[in-house]
């Protein structure tokens, strides 16, 4: 029996581009780090927060 050939990691990678519908636009990347560039600053006791309630929320 033959073994099936493996793709390229970039095949796998471009595959998994397409599956998650990726924008490679410009104005699509600007307004991806606009948003990040804006965000707010989070203390370490909002970043602990938010992890326990991302954790709780995965249990459920």
């Amino acid at each position: 029996m033959a073994k099936p050939v493996d793709k390229p990691q970039i095949d796998k990678f471009r595959e998994a581009a397409r599956e998650l519908k990726t924008d490679q636009s410009d104005a699509a990347f600007e307004a991806v780090l606009n948003k990040i560039a804006h965000a707010p600053k989070l203390t370490n006791e909002q970043i602990k927060e938010l992890v326990r309630r991302k954790r709780e929320a995965g249990k459920g």
